[in-house]
């Protein structure tokens, strides 16, 4: 299994993709969360239309899903064939099939089939094991688990942990926290922070936790702190990670 970073920006970062990941294993794609910017980052990648299995989605704040309509137009507009598999939550399904439904107006029809399907708490899908947990945000979030046999990821989405999607964290190989603040924020608060993704990173033992989604002027700052911490880091556009060698590479891309 190998991990793409294509974003990993805040909500209006003017140096950083908004945040996705890419999650490739094998002849198997799946793409987590796609704002505005990412389908450009896809492009950047090269690749064929049909790489991407499917879509999940944690949320539907502008900055995880808008892009849909983009990258929707562009396989549309390269004659994709190779049905497509969307996971949301079922009551914010309509937001993504509006933005799907715009990626074809004035047309009834893509060239190729969408098939929805609700993000439960655990399921299977080809060999790997799915799981989510909800964390706390201003609109329900899910974090989600990927257990492949051998490798396990973890990506927080937006949001406070929870004891749910702390216990879904546990004994992963490689987490995504989200940290959108140097200091502590209340505890009802709705982002995650530095303390508090470093508690978690000490206290669950994890090798590697990536922090993300932080807001530009903190970037400096939170890189000097997790330097102290081996393991611990703020994850970066471009940054890829290959399972089997347990080792992060750094891809530039043409702008």
């Amino acid at each position: 299994m190998k991990i793409d970073v294509l974003g990993c920006g805040s909500a209006f970062s003017r140096w950083q993709n908004t945040s996705a990941l890419r999650v490739m294993d094998g002849h198997y794609q799946w793409l987590i969360d796609c704002g505005p910017t990412i389908p450009r980052a896809l492009w950047q990648r090269g690749g064929e239309i049909n790489d991407i299995d499917a879509i999940f989605f944690t949320h539907v704040h502008p900055d995880h899903c808008t892009g849909l309509t983009a990258l929707l137009n562009y396989w549309k507009s390269f004659s994709r064939q190779k049905p497509l598999v969307i996971y949301s939550q079922p009551e914010q399904r309509p937001v993504l099939m509006q933005l799907a439904g715009l990626a074809n107006w004035p047309a009834t029809s893509l060239t190729f089939a969408i098939e929805w399907r609700d993000s439960a708490t655990c399921w299977n899908w080809q060999h790997w094991k799915i799981q989510t947990a909800a964390t706390l945000h201003e609109i329900p979030n899910q974090a989600i688990r990927i257990d492949t046999g051998h490798y396990s990821l973890f990506y927080s989405g937006d949001g406070r942990p929870t004891p749910e999607s702390i216990a879904l964290m546990a004994g992963s190989q490689l987490a995504f926290q989200e940290c959108a603040s140097m200091v502590s924020l209340a505890h009802d608060a709705s982002h995650g922070d530095f303390p508090g993704c470093l508690t978690l990173f000490q206290e669950l033992a994890l090798s590697r936790l990536g922090l993300y989604h932080c807001n530009d002027a903190i970037l400096p700052a939170l890189k000097q702190a997790c330097l102290s911490y081996p393991g611990l880091f703020v994850s970066e556009d471009g940054l890829q990670y290959d399972f089997p060698q347990q080792q992060f590479f750094h891809m530039e891309y043409p702008l």
